[in-house]
């Protein structure tokens, strides 16, 4: 199924298009994990006659599932430039960053432990870059790939070079996990007010987050069988604590 970005208009730094022609750095994918970074100071485009589009296909359509390997490809069209290069990266709700890439082909790479994909010099001048994700070991909640692309003109100049930075998301597949039986994860006090407190001694967590009846959510940490909810508004919430194998949702207010 072909998912379409939705890209913001970004200024990449001179050494990503110039001196680093078999791959950038990490750190430049646009993402909020890298403070949106892709840096005003240095790229300068002037004109008009730009328009690119951009599509992220191989998304699994169902949805994620811990440790399985996806291939993905990204893919820029209605743009003749001598040169493109891009950089992605995924990231939870925390903006951490989630999974591992790897090449599949010689025209990308993987960087920085495997957290970023990014071109090689063979790759400088595709108009598509494919290559693997492997999804976390435990599920992590829905995730976003992020991405930043270049083209550039080729001139060894820093004007008229285009960039753009987009992201898809990357849902999770929630079919794939046991609902936990009604009766064995307990949550009090409710309505509460400042805290509220798990009791299971059968199951352990590693993704928590509580959503708003709009379907805003709110990452959260359990801490001591216990989760803070002091800065949340007065109204009707669900508490959804999952593992690699199990899910509950529980319903809550918030006084």
């Amino acid at each position: 199924m072909k998912k379409k970005a939705h890209l913001l208009v970004f200024l990449l730094p001179l050494y990503l298009l110039l001196s680093n022609a078999s791959g950038a750095p990490f750190g430049y994918s646009g993402s909020p994990g890298d403070n949106g970074r892709t840096c005003n100071q240095c790229h300068s485009y002037s004109g008009s006659g730009y328009s690119p589009t951009f599509d992220v296909t191989g998304i699994p359509t169902n949805g994620y599932q811990p440790g399985q390997t996806y291939q993905l490809t990204l893919s820029v069209s209605n743009v003749n430039t001598a040169k493109k290069g891009f950089e992605a990266c995924v990231e939870d709700a925390s903006h951490q960053k989630q999974g591992t890439f790897s090449s599949s082909d010689g025209n990308t790479q993987p960087i920085q432990s495997n957290t970023y994909i990014t071109h090689t010099s063979a790759g400088n001048t595709q108009s598509q870059w494919t290559f693997n994700w492997t999804a976390p070991t435990t599920s992590q909640g829905n995730l976003t790939l992020y991405f930043a692309v270049n083209m550039a003109n080729g001139d060894s100049n820093s004007t008229g070079d285009y960039i753009q930075s987009g992201s898809v998301s990357i849902p999770e597949n929630t079919n794939a996990l046991q609902n936990i039986e009604t009766g064995k994860i307990k949550i009090y006090p409710n309505p509460a007010e400042m805290f509220i407190n798990i009791d299971t001694k059968e199951y352990r967590f590693n993704h928590t987050e509580i959503i708003d009846v709009s379907g805003k959510t709110y990452p959260v940490k359990i801490k001591n069988n216990q989760i803070d909810i002091s800065s949340l508004p007065a109204g009707t919430y669900f508490l959804e604590l999952k593992n690699a194998q199990y899910k509950s949702i529980k319903q809550f207010i918030k006084k």
